[in-house]
């Protein structure tokens, strides 16, 4: 796996649903749905932040593990934002 696209990868959909939640927190017409929002993006924010950290600094042993683990669980977790964005402006 290359490291760069792996990154690129990350900050394309980080990027992705940080643009969605935008756009969901300009159609909301209530204070505390945009709050609940701007709480979901600080939460991308951070996801993003500590892929990168395991991306920069990984463990020790089988790397290619390693990759695909933590590529399934930035997948896993952004899954999981989308969910919790779409229940946020419901």
């Amino acid at each position: 796996m290359n490291l760069r696209v792996f990154k690129k990868d990350v900050d394309f959909l980080t990027e992705d649903f940080l643009s969605d939640a935008l756009i969901s927190m300009g159609f909301a017409r209530e204070e505390s749905k945009r709050e609940n929002i701007l709480g979901i993006i600080n939460e991308a924010i951070d996801l993003r932040d500590e892929t990168y950290a395991k991306i920069n600094h990984p463990e020790e042993g089988n790397l290619k593990a390693y990759y695909r683990k933590t590529t399934e669980d930035f997948l896993k977790s952004l899954d999981a934002l989308c969910e919790k964005l779409g229940e946020a402006i419901k």
